[in-house]
């Protein structure tokens, strides 16, 4: 005898059963993760901090250290006193300021000029030459015939000449050209030259009679 057939209905209510028993246990499992999953707190979500990075010991070691007080204090600092002026201006400043004539001035200036240095006997040069009349001119001969002073100063003494009269131009011209390492004798020679219209090499007696006729005659004029 053959088995009977289940009605339709029993089937259909058995598939029923077995999809409502999976989806059960579906929204088990979906419940069990959604406990586990903690939720976003409330609030501003926090900001990153940044982890700082070292820098590398070679750079930190070329690194320029900042100046100190002391050195910036140093670069503003005024001139050293070796910067400020010598003290033969001073010297000189204070003979020009003195309360006495240009010819105790010019004096004064001669009497020093052998104690400066270069630069400070060219100045005292210079104002000896503005000062001193020809009458007094005797007191500067013995700095214009040193030759052992500056080639610079004797050039002020000797530029000088040209301004004085003839006399006091002529014989110091006489007395340079005797001088066989004055730096000027060939230039005094040539000068003599000129006014006398000859020349006497070195027969030195020949040009002082030639400079004093040259003077006579000028003075007869």
């Amino acid at each position: 005898m053959q088995p009977m057939a289940e009605p339709e209905e029993s089937n259909r209510t058995r598939v029923i059963g077995i999809v409502v028993a999976v989806a059960a246990v579906g929204g088990i499992v979906a419940f069990a993760l959604f406990q586990k999953t903690p939720a976003p707190p409330a609030g501003p979500l926090p900001l990153a901090v940044a982890t700082p990075i070292a820098a590398p010991e070679n750079l930190v070691a070329q690194a320029s250290p900042a100046p100190s007080v002391a050195a910036a204090a140093a670069a503003s600092a005024p001139a050293s006193a070796s910067d400020a002026s010598p003290a033969w201006e001073s010297t000189i400043d204070g003979i020009l300021r003195s309360n006495v004539s240009e010819t105790q001035m010019a004096q004064m200036l001669i009497n020093i000029l052998p104690t400066l240095p270069e630069d400070g006997q060219i100045e005292a040069a210079n104002h000896i030459a503005n000062l001193l009349p020809d009458s007094e001119y005797g007191s500067v001969r013995p700095l214009l015939l040193n030759s052992s002073l500056p080639e610079s100063v004797l050039s002020v003494f000797f530029t000088d000449l040209m301004n004085r009269d003839d006399p006091t131009k002529l014989n110091a011209f006489l007395d340079i050209a005797q001088i066989p390492n004055h730096p000027f004798q060939s230039e005094a020679l040539s000068d003599l030259q000129i006014y006398v219209g000859d020349d006497y090499g070195t027969d030195w007696s020949k040009w002082k009679s030639a400079v004093d006729q040259y003077l006579k005659t000028a003075n007869a004029q």
